[in-house]
């Protein structure tokens, strides 16, 4: 896991500074059903008194003109998933649970980062993941290529543009791929045909994303992580190329953009 391989004395974890849209215009809003055991319901607890659950509805809500509602529901049996026809992002408390426990396995906390917080990164993604299959289905997005590996991409973007320490979020959340890779030894046909790229490739992907909007403060990344130079500098330009591609689509739909370099 890359963690253990990169230290920086950014504070993980995320800080969106915005100023509250008007009453009326909060079309992300957030839902905790009742839990069904004691953990469910620590769960729950933790949950509601974190600020990024509510900093992400609210940096969707400042930054797109949504056309409609969508709920993020916590709790239930079904997700991680955007319904189509409820406009509901449903996240069950059990997967919470498990990527926890999935960072306590790999003893995380060594890498220097609370397995909470690790945690907490990686629901993050998740729901950034989510969110963009709820724009692409929201505004007819056109999608080239497959549609999971475009969430992704689009997840890691609105992290990295939006959040302070975005990187250091979408790190954790690569290294929950990388943890789930190591579960799928051996690879079956399925894992093949997924509408999912493999966890192996999904992390490399999202640490490209991450040297390439960054290259000069993870300058050390694709030694790391074994890319040649040709592959490092592809990421760069795949980065930027991601940025402009879903800035240009999303641009019309959207309140504001980041202050990005040209």
């Amino acid at each position: 896991m890359i963690q253990y391989l990169i230290k920086t004395v950014l504070i993980i974890g995320a800080t969106f500074i915005i100023t509250m849209p008007a009453a009326g215009q909060n079309l992300i809003q957030i839902r905790y059903n009742a839990p069904l055991n004691d953990r469910e319901a620590g769960i729950k607890k933790d949950l509601e008194a974190n600020p990024a659950i509510d900093d992400i509805a609210a940096m969707i809500n400042e930054t797109f003109n949504l056309a409609n509602q969508v709920i993020i529901i916590f709790g239930g049996e079904d997700g991680p998933l955007f319904d189509t026809d409820t406009n509901e992002i449903l996240i069950p408390y059990y997967f919470i649970d498990e990527i926890t426990d999935r960072f306590k396995k790999d003893n995380y906390s060594q890498t220097g980062v609370r397995v909470e917080d690790a945690a907490m990164d990686a629901l993050m993604h998740t729901l950034f993941h989510e969110i963009g299959h709820a724009l692409i289905s929201m505004f007819s997005i056109p999608v080239l290529g497959k549609h999971e590996d475009a969430v992704d991409g689009l997840a890691d973007l609105l992290l990295i543009e939006y959040f302070e320490n975005g990187q250091e979020i979408v790190v954790s959340a690569a290294d929950l791929f990388d943890l789930e890779s190591r579960d799928t030894d051996p690879l079956e046909e399925a894992d093949f045909w997924d509408e999912h790229s493999l966890d192996v490739q999904r992390y490399y992907t999202a640490l490209c994303h991450v040297y390439g909007s960054a290259p000069d403060q993870y300058k050390e990344l694709p030694g790391l992580l074994g890319f040649s130079d040709e592959r490092a500098d592809n990421c760069i330009e795949d980065y930027e190329t991601l940025s402009d591609n879903w800035h240009r689509l999303l641009e019309p739909y959207m309140k504001k953009q980041p202050n990005r370099t040209p």
